[in-house]
């Protein structure tokens, strides 16, 4: 049965115009950042930090939310289903474009929390905050870490269509191209799935 519903944050619930080929050539690597900063000495550590956050908290000032957003979380709220927010970006970056947008969740993993996507531990501990089982909970997401984090953890996944879609292959649950149609299958698994 489903009991929490867990998003990603840029591309998914906000329209983001993050540049990561761009960070990633300001940091000098093509490895993915946060993998790459994980393996760095603290100098370095502290250098992508900075560069990270200049991104990010300019984006996060920018950013619009997502058709569909809104209408979704009051969809879940109202069905008493748990909502969670998991992102890769920092935790000061979230609080922004939250309270921007006058979002709400039940419980937000930011990079700080835990180990990042795909790693399946955010998610369990997403499920371990909200008594649930990984089984009960539906990921969310627009990009293939998304995917592969949830796959990981045993949740089933929603795969929002987004302008990294063409970089990545991925077999999600379901594949959709707005949060309007990831609604109307949460709705019909809602219906399936009643005591």
């Amino acid at each position: 049965m489903l009991r929490c519903v867990i998003f990603d944050l840029d591309n998914t619930i906000v329209d983001s115009d993050l540049d990561f080929a761009a960070i990633r050539a300001e940091i000098g690597t093509d490895e993915p950042i946060l993998e790459y900063r994980a393996a760095a000495g603290e100098a370095e550590k502290r250098r992508v930090d900075e560069i990270l956050d200049r991104h990010e908290s300019r984006a996060a000032k920018t950013c619009a939310l997502c058709d569909g957003a809104v209408e979704m979380l009051s969809f879940l709220r109202t069905r008493g289903i748990r909502t969670a927010l998991l992102t890769r970006n920092s935790r000061q970056s979230v609080n922004t474009v939250l309270a921007r947008h006058r979002l709400q969740f039940d419980f937000i993993v930011s990079r700080e929390d835990s180990a990042p996507k795909p790693s399946p531990q955010p998610i369990f501990l997403i499920c371990e905050r909200f008594g649930v089982r990984p089984g009960e909970a539906l990921m969310v997401g627009d990009y293939l870490y998304d995917i592969q984090t949830g796959q990981a953890a045993g949740a089933r996944t929603i795969l929002v269509q987004g302008p990294h879609r063409h970089k990545f292959v991925a077999q999600p649950d379901h594949e959709v191209a707005s949060l309007h149609e990831a609604r109307a299958i949460i709705q019909k698994i809602l219906e399936e799935e009643k005591p």
